[in-house]
C-alpha cells in the first residue's frame, strides 16, 4: 500500500477553471490600468507607448475575450465581452489615439489591437457597432492624414488585409465598409417630400466610399510582406466584385494603375544585363566544368548589370509579383468589364508604350538585346491566364483575329478581350501602316546575332514560346495540315531500324563505351520525357484528358501497359471525361483556346528549322551553354504531339526502300544485310523474350515488366520485313556528320578517347575513374516536378540562385540525366578542385581548360570587343602596319576562333545525351500511341 501511496502523493490535482467573475474582475483590472494611463492629464510627452504596460495589458484582455468565446457552447456572448462592447472600450481607446499620439506610439498600438481582434475573434465580431465604428473611423483618419500614413502604413496594410479576409469569407460585412456617401442625406420619407427632390436624388448619381480598396491600391507595386498583404487583400475585393462595387472599381482607376505600375516596374530594370551566377556555376562538380567555358566578352563593360546582384533581384521580383497579380485578378474576378478594362490598359500602356519600343532599341552590341529577350521571357514563363496570353503574346506576335492558325471547322468563342482591338495601334508612334517588329522578326534576327548571349537569350525565349505557348509558336514555322495518309502508322520494322540508326551515331562517337553510353542513364530519359509529355498540355487536348486526370485513382499494371492500338486508354479517359462536371474556367478557356491546334508537319524549307541546323553545323565551336540551349529547342519542338516528326527528326515513309534498291558499297554491310534477309540475327528477338518462354504474363506482378501485347512484339520480325532507308532526315544527317567530326579530332588530339572517357566520368558521376559497371546501379532518377502545377511562384529573394529564373532553363547542366546521376547537395566544385589539386579531376580540368585547339568549323560569334585604335581603315593600317619577312604569310595569326579543349569534351558529351533524349522522345510517344506502331 505504501507503494501505491507515493503515486497518489505525486498525483497533482487540476486546477480549477476561474470562474466567470474571476476572469471578469482580471478582465476589468487590465482596462482600468489602461484606462487610468490614458486620461492622466500631465503624461510625460516623450513616454513611448513600449515604455509602459499598455500593450502587454491589451494582450491579455485579447486573450480573455479569445478564450471566452472558445468555451462559449453556443452563440452566447460571455461577461466579457459585453463588458467589452457595453462600456465602448474601443471607442475610447479610438478617441484618444485620434486626439493625440501620447503615449508615443498609441496609435500604431490600436491599429494592432483592432486587428488581433479581429483575426482571432469569430467573423460577426465586425457586426458590433462599438467594433466596426471606431474601426472606421481610426482607419479614415490615419488614411486621410498623409503623416499618420507613411507612420503606420505597415499595421494599417495588416489591418484591412484581416478585414478583406473576414469580409470573404462573410459577405455581409461587405456593406458595412463599402456604402454610399449620400445615403444618410437621401430623404427616408418620401412622402413627406416633393416630387422634384425625390427626382433629383433619384437622377443623382451614388457617391460610394471604400477606404481599404483605396488604401491597398497604394500598395500593389510594393515588394516584401507589404505589398504581399495589399495585393492578397485586394484579391479578396476582386472575387466579390459584382453589382454596386463592380461600377466602383470599374470607375476608379484601378486598370490604369495596374498598367502603369507595370510600366514603372519594367522601366526600374537595368536595360543592359550578363547572364552570370558564380554561386550555380560552382553548384556541383557538372555546372563547374560547364562553366568554364562561359566567357562573356561584356563582362568588363560598364553599366551592365550581373543577373545575380540583389538589387536586380529585388526589381525583378517586383514587376513579376505585379504581373502574377494582374493574372489573378483575371482569373478570380466575376466582372467583365473590370477584366476588359485591365486588358486594355495593359495593351494600351504597358505592351503599345513601354514594351515594344523597348524592343525596338534594344542592341546586340551592348547587352540590351539579352536583357529584354530575357525579361520577355521571363514574361512568357509566368504567363498562363488564356485572356491575358492572348493579349500579350498576341501581341508580340502580332496576331489579329483573321490570322489565328486553327484547324478547319474550329468554331469560335466569345470570351474577355473580344472587344479588344488587335489590329489597330493609334496610341503609339512606334506602329505604322507598313507593319511593325513583331517577335518572330526579334527572334529570326536574334539567331543570326554574332553575339553569342544574344543567341543563348533568344534560344531560351523560343524555346518558352513553344514550351508555354506552342500555339503561337506555330507562326514561327512553315507548316501544314496533316492529311489522312500523313497520319498512317508506321511499321515496327521501320521504328526499330530507325533506333538502330540513331544508336550507331553514338557506337561512331566512341565505339569502345557505346554500350556502356547507351544504358547509362537512358531509363532516366525515358522517365523525364513521359513525365514532360503527361504533363504537357497539348497532350492533355490531344488525348481528351484534363490535367486533374493524373491526380485520379491509379490502374491496374495491365492498364498502364496495353498498347494504344487497343484504343483502350483513350476509350477509357473519354468515359471519364463524360463523368466529370464542369470544370473552372479558366481551365474551360484554356481547353477551348488549345484546341485550336491540329496535327500539321512541318516543310522541308522552314525558315526556323534552317537557323537551328545551322547554329548545329558549329556545335563543337560553339559554348556548352549554347549547344544545352539550342538541343532544347530542338527537344521542345519534337514534344508536342499534334506535331509530326517525320521528315525533320524521324524517317518517312518516302525514305524506306527495299535492300534490292541500294547500292551496297561495303562487302561487310552487305553480309549483314544478307543475314537480315535471312533472319539470322546477331540477337534474335525470340532471345530477348526467352526468358518468359515458359510463364504467361501476370498483368498484377509489379517484377514482370512484359506488356500484355509483348507476344505481338515477339513475332514481329516475322510479321514485317527488315526496313533500309535510301534518305535521311536533316537533323539525323547532321547529328551524323558531327559524329565524323570527333574522328578528325580524335586523330588531331593525343590521348582523345581518354580524356572524353575522363570528362564524361566527370560530368555524369563526378570523378575521371569510376567503374561503369556500377554506373547503372548508383544513378538515381531524376527528380522531376511538373511544370504546369498551380503553385505561386516563389519569390527571387528566397532563391538560391537566380540564373534558371533569368534564362528560363539550366544553363549548367548537359542533360537531366546527368544532374540526375550526381552525387545530391555536393560540395562546392570549385573547392573540390582548389582543395585537391593534385587530384586526377583537378589535373585533367586544369589540362583540358589550357589546352586550345583551332575548331573544324569555326563559329561566327564574337568573342572580343573590337574596338579600334586609330579608325584606320585598310589602306592606312597597311600603311603603318610592319612589313612581315614573308609577304604571302598572314598578318596576324587569328586566335580568336580557338577554343579549349574542355568545350570540345563537354560538347561530345552534350552530343551523345542530346541523341538519347531524342530517341527518348520517339519511343515515348510511340509508346503512347501519339505516333501509332503497327506489327503487320
Amino acid at each position: 500500500m505504501d507503494y501505491f501511496a507515493k503515486f497518489k502523493k505525486r498525483i497533482v490535482p487540476p486546477k480549477a477553471q476561474p470562474t466567470t467573475a474571476m476572469q471578469l474582475a482580471k478582465f476589468h483590472k487590465c482596462w482600468d490600468y489602461v484606462h487610468n494611463i490614458l486620461t492622466v492629464e500631465d503624461r510625460k510627452a516623450n513616454v513611448h507607448v513600449q515604455q509602459t504596460e499598455i500593450p502587454s495589458r491589451l494582450r491579455q484582455m485579447m486573450d480573455m475575450l479569445v478564450d471566452e468565446e472558445a468555451r462559449q457552447e453556443d452563440n452566447t456572448t460571455g461577461v466579457c465581452m459585453e463588458y467589452f462592447l457595453k462600456n465602448g472600450i474601443l471607442q475610447y481607446l479610438v478617441n484618444v489615439s485620434e486626439k493625440s499620439d501620447n503615449p508615443v506610439g498609441i496609435r500604431g498600438e490600436a491599429i494592432r489591437t483592432i486587428a488581433n481582434m479581429v483575426d482571432l475573434l469569430d467573423d460577426r465580431f465586425l457586426v458590433h457597432n462599438a467594433v466596426h465604428k471606431p474601426t472606421i473611423k481610426l482607419l479614415r483618419f490615419c488614411v486621410i492624414d498623409e503623416r499618420q500614413s507613411d507612420l503606420y502604413h505597415e499595421d494599417l496594410v495588416d489591418l484591412m488585409y484581416i478585414i478583406c479576409s473576414k469580409i470573404h469569407g462573410f459577405p455581409a460585412l461587405l456593406n458595412i465598409f463599402f456604402h454610399d456617401k449620400q445615403w444618410l442625406t437621401t430623404p427616408q420619407k418620401a412622402h413627406h417630400t416633393p416630387m422634384t427632390l425625390v427626382d433629383d436624388n433619384k437622377a443623382k448619381k451614388p457617391e460610394y466610399e471604400f477606404l481599404l480598396f483605396s488604401y491597398l491600391l497604394r500598395f500593389v507595386h510594393r515588394e516584401g510582406r507589404t505589398g504581399d498583404y495589399a495585393r492578397t487583400g485586394l484579391l479578396f475585393i476582386m472575387e466579390m466584385a459584382t453589382m454596386q462595387l463592380g461600377d466602383f472599381i470599374i470607375e476608379s482607376d484601378f486598370a490604369t494603375i495596374m498598367a502603369a505600375g507595370l510600366g514603372a516596374l519594367y522601366s526600374q530594370l537595368p536595360r543592359k544585363l550578363m547572364i552570370k551566377d558564380e554561386a550555380e556555376l560552382n553548384a556541383n562538380l557538372a555546372s563547374f566544368l560547364i562553366g568554364q567555358d562561359i566567357v562573356d566578352p561584356r563582362y568588363t563593360m560598364p553599366g551592365v548589370e550581373i543577373s545575380s546582384s540583389p538589387e536586380f533581384k529585388y526589381q525583378l521580383d517586383s514587376f513579376l509579383k505585379l504581373f502574377e497579380f494582374c493574372q489573378d485578378v483575371l482569373t478570380r474576378c466575376p466582372n467583365t468589364e473590370i477584366s476588359m478594362r485591365l486588358l486594355q490598359s495593359i495593351r494600351t500602356i504597358f505592351l503599345e508604350n513601354i514594351l515594344y519600343p523597348s524592343i525596338l532599341e534594344c542592341s546586340d552590341t551592348d547587352g540590351s538585346s539579352v536583357a529584354v529577350i530575357s525579361y520577355i521571357d521571363l514574361i512568357l514563363q509566368i504567363l498562363h491566364q488564356e485572356d491575358l496570353a492572348r493579349v500579350v503574346v498576341g501581341f508580340l506576335m502580332d496576331e489579329g483575329d483573321e490570322d489565328v492558325i486553327e484547324s478547319p471547322g474550329t468554331p469560335s468563342y466569345n470570351n474577355a478581350i473580344a472587344g479588344i482591338e488587335l489590329d489597330q495601334f493609334k496610341s503609339s508612334p512606334y506602329f505604322t501602316a507598313a507593319g511593325r517588329f513583331t517577335l518572330k522578326n526579334l527572334i529570326f534576327s536574334r539567331l543570326e546575332s554574332r553575339s553569342q548571349p544574344t543567341v543563348v537569350a533568344t534560344l531560351k525565349l523560343l524555346k518558352t514560346l513553344i514550351t508555354h505557348h506552342c500555339r503561337y509558336s506555330l507562326k514561327l514555322l512553315s507548316i501544314y495540315p496533316a492529311t489522312k495518309h500523313d497520319q498512317k502508322s508506321t511499321i515496327i520494322s521501320h521504328h526499330l531500324r530507325e533506333i538502330e540508326l540513331y544508336f550507331s551515331l553514338i557506337s561512331a562517337v566512341d565505339e569502345l563505351h557505346a554500350e556502356d553510353i547507351m544504358s547509362f542513364g537512358y531509363e532516366d530519359y525515358l522517365q523525364d520525357v513521359e513525365t514532360v509529355i503527361d504533363s504537357d498540355s497539348c497532350y492533355h487536348t490531344f488525348t481528351g484528358m484534363t490535367p486533374n486526370d493524373s491526380k485520379g485513382p491509379r490502374t491496374r499494371k495491365s492498364e498502364r501497359r496495353r498498347s494504344f492500338k487497343y484504343g483502350q486508354r483513350f476509350d477509357n479517359a473519354n468515359k471519364e471525361e463524360s463523368k466529370q462536371k464542369q470544370q473552372p474556367q479558366q481551365q474551360q478557356v484554356q481547353t477551348i483556346s488549345r484546341s485550336k491546334m491540329f496535327k500539321h508537319r512541318i516543310q522541308s524549307g522552314d525558315p526556323l528549322l534552317k537557323n537551328l541546323l545551322r547554329l548545329l553545323s558549329h556545335f563543337f565551336a560553339q559554348s556548352p551553354e549554347l549547344n544545352l540551349v539550342l538541343t532544347g529547342v530542338i527537344s521542345a519542338l519534337a514534344t508536342c504531339p499534334y506535331r509530326s516528326l517525320e521528315g525533320w527528326i524521324a524517317f518517312s515513309e518516302s525514305d524506306r526502300t527495299t535492300p534490292d534498291d541500294v547500292l551496297v558499297l561495303d562487302a561487310t554491310d552487305q553480309l549483314r544485310r544478307a543475314s537480315l534477309n535471312s533472319g539470322e540475327d546477331v540477337i534474335r528477338a525470340k532471345d530477348i523474350y526467352a526468358k518468359y518462354d515458359t510463364t504467361e504474363v501476370d498483368e498484377d506482378a509489379d517484377d514482370d515488366d512484359r506488356s500484355v501485347d509483348y507476344g505481338a512484339e515477339r513475332n514481329s520480325v516475322k510479321m514485317t520485313g527488315p526496313t533500309q532507308f535510301k534518305s535521311f532526315p536533316p537533323f539525323f544527317t547532321l547529328f551524323r556528320t558531327l559524329t565524323q567530326q570527333v574522328d578528325y579530332y580524335r586523330s588531331e588530339i593525343e590521348n582523345f578517347d581518354r580524356l572524353l572517357q575522363e570528362r564524361r566520368n566527370g560530368l555524369m558521376i563526378g570523378d575521371t575513374q569510376p567503374e561503369y559497371v556500377n554506373l547503372t546501379a548508383s544513378s538515381s532518377t531524376s527528380t522531376r516536378s511538373s511544370k504546369y502545377n498551380d503553385a505561386r511562384r516563389p519569390s527571387i529573394m528566397m532563391r538560391p540562385s537566380v540564373s534558371n529564373t533569368v534564362n528560363g532553363t539550366t544553363p549548367i547542366m548537359p542533360t537531366k540525366s546527368i544532374s540526375s546521376s550526381t552525387v545530391s547537395s555536393p560540395p562546392p566544385a570549385q573547392h573540390i578542385i582548389t582543395n585537391n589539386p593534385l587530384s586526377p579531376l583537378a589535373i585533367h580540368a586544369r589540362k583540358a581548360q589550357s589546352t586550345r585547339i583551332q575548331p573544324l568549323f569555326p563559329s561566327n560569334f564574337v568573342t572580343e570587343i573590337e574596338e579600334s585604335i586609330l579608325d584606320l581603315d585598310k589602306d592606312d593600317e597597311d600603311t603603318f602596319a610592319p612589313k612581315a619577312a614573308n609577304p604571302s604569310q598572314q598578318r596576324r595569326k587569328d586566335k580568336s576562333t580557338e577554343i579549349s579543349l574542355s568545350t570540345l569534351l563537354n560538347n561530345v558529351v552534350i552530343l551523345e545525351e542530346t541523341i538519347k533524349e531524342l530517341v527518348a522522345i520517339m519511343q515515348v510517344r510511340r509508346s503512347l500511341g501519339v505516333d501509332e506502331i503497327r506489327y503487320t
